[in-house]
């Protein structure tokens, strides 16, 4: 203890975290002081709290494999890989929350529209959503169990609170619900890290995985039902089936930015989480119980939602179990636990973010003229929308048919990565079912497309009077309108969404980039 110095504590290992509890605390203190959080307000946070994301992604970028603080900080590639992506999605969507139109509720135009950014509003949304960040980062930083139930408790805590700041019952009911199934996933957790412990005598999962190497561990049982535990406990936070009842009322009842965030950045610290975890049974000789415990999860993950998509009519609900869809793909990733498979992985949620991020960016800045606030957004309400305003239109095409999986859009090179890792280790019997389901998906991703292009709403010559009517009390320019639609995206938010749809169209150029980028953390990350 005498050598014990600051320099040996290696701060720089946990920077990306201290960067944005630091900015969050400062925030804290600007709100806490000025009189009135207006508009000029909330831009600094904006502002501020884009600096401190973009300060804790460039903190990430220069960490270094190894351990520090006792052990208790483990840094690998996937800590990298998952403190980036979360960092460059927190980013996005921060953004996108100020991207408001230039007509709306607070601007003085007559024009009454449903509000879904209330939570931006306030002064409390942006601290809170830096130390959800941070929390996640912590998480992704470190295998010992305490450590990372500390990063969870912190990052799913901020997270419950920043979906009931919308301020309406749905919202607030959806933060409820959240909360107490984060509360029922730590207890899981719990109850799996307890039972390692009993098996190790140790926190680390390094210590674990030794102890079954050796042969060393005290109970085996106590091993088998931490595995239950934990299998039960990220499959909560992942959504995966039969954890996943929560998600599609969860999605439902946050606001269109909220449910983007809750279907990436927490998955991301799980998955993270999820290789840590199962990565050292697949190694082992357990690996048969864990692809007896994961394989039926994946194939009713995969297929089970794909079916209830296909009757959704409202479009977060439909991309609520899109997602559960999803996670069952990055799951097969996991059990197939080889080099080509864990590139897959990234390869595969790196698209899926990129068309994620536009799809919900997009719902967020839609909106309807005279349109009670807890109606959904349904395809039926987009019927026709292509005609009036057609970049709408090109926008939500390219996001939708990207999530589908239609080449040669973004998300089908990681869903061709995917399915080739599980032929490639004989999993062929998965594959198959990773194509079905692959095909399911068009019909229900397509459904807002054709609605857009090839539908007429009722009702549109009286509609579009009043939307006309409506524009000309608006003392600013107003958004494209139709049948009660309203874009209402400004052009910085505009250019934001462009570019992700560039994005998804040119990934045909950016696959091998992303391979190598992908290969030089998970070569030898464990």
């Amino acid at each position: 203890m005498n050598n014990l110095t600051l320099v040996s504590l290696q701060f720089g290992s946990i920077a990306p975290s201290l960067v944005l509890i630091v900015g969050a605390l400062v925030l804290l203190l600007i709100n806490v002081f000025a009189r009135a959080f207006d508009s000029a307000q909330r831009l600094l946070n904006v502002a501020l709290c884009s600096i401190a994301l973009l300060l804790s992604m460039i903190a990430s970028a220069y960490l270094q494999p190894g351990e520090a603080f006792f052990t208790l900080v483990h840094i690998s590639g996937f800590t990298i890989l998952a403190q980036l992506t979360m960092g460059l999605c927190a980013l996005v969507f921060i953004v996108l929350s100020f991207g408001g139109g230039a007509c709306g509720v607070d601007s003085g135009c007559a024009i009454a529209w449903a509000s879904d950014d209330r939570g931006f509003r306030v002064g409390e949304f942006y601290p809170l959503y830096l130390f959800m960040v941070a929390g996640f980062d912590l998480m992704v930083s470190s295998q010992n169990l305490l450590v990372i139930l500390l990063g969870l408790e912190i990052g799913s805590l901020s997270l419950v609170a920043l979906i009931a700041l919308n301020q309406n019952l749905a919202s607030i009911e959806a933060g409820v619900k959240y909360f107490v199934l984060s509360v029922l996933a730590s207890v899981l957790y719990i109850a799996g890290v307890l039972c390692w412990y009993i098996a190790s005598a140790s926190f680390d999962l390094g210590a674990l995985y030794n102890a079954m190497s050796m042969g060393s561990y005290l109970s085996g049982f106590a091993i088998v039902l931490g595995i239950i535990f934990m299998v039960a406990a990220i499959g909560f936070k992942i959504s995966a089936v039969p954890f996943h009842s929560w998600t599609p009322d969860v999605y439902q009842g946050s606001s269109a930015i909220m449910a983007g965030v809750i279907s990436i950045i927490p998955k991301i610290a799980a998955f993270t989480l999820a290789i840590s975890v199962f990565s050292l049974f697949v190694q082992s000789n357990l690996q048969w119980l864990v692809s007896y415990v994961l394989y039926p999860i994946i194939v009713l993950s995969v297929t089970l939602p794909n079916i209830a998509a296909l009757v959704q009519k409202d479009i977060k609900r439909m991309l609520a179990f899109s997602s559960i869809s999803h996670s069952g793909f990055v799951l097969a990733c996991i059990l197939i636990n080889t080099q080509m498979s864990l590139s897959a992985l990234y390869l595969y949620w790196i698209l899926f973010v990129v068309s994620n991020l536009g799809a919900f960016g997009l719902l967020a800045k839609t909106n309807f003229v005279n349109t009670p606030e807890s109606s959904a957004i349904t395809c039926d309400k987009l019927a026709g929308v292509a005609r009036i305003a057609p970049a709408y239109g090109v926008l939500g095409g390219i996001f939708f048919i990207s999530l589908a999986g239609i080449p040669p859009f973004g998300l089908f090179f990681g869903k061709v990565g995917v399915v080739m890792s599980a032929f490639s280790l004989d999993y062929v019997w998965l594959g198959g079912i990773l194509l079905i389901n692959s095909a399911i998906a068009v019909f229900y991703y397509l459904r807002p497309v054709v609605a857009m292009y090839f539908q007429t709403p009722a009702n549109f010559a009286r509609l579009s009077q009043e939307v006309h009517n409506a524009s000309e009390q608006c003392s600013q320019s107003s958004p494209k309108s139709f049948g009660g639609f309203y874009f209402s995206a400004n052009t910085f938010a505009k250019i934001l969404l462009w570019g992700l749809a560039i994005a998804c169209c040119i990934s045909i150029f950016m696959v091998q980039f992303l391979l190598d980028f992908i290969g030089q953390y998970v070569v030898g990350a464990y």
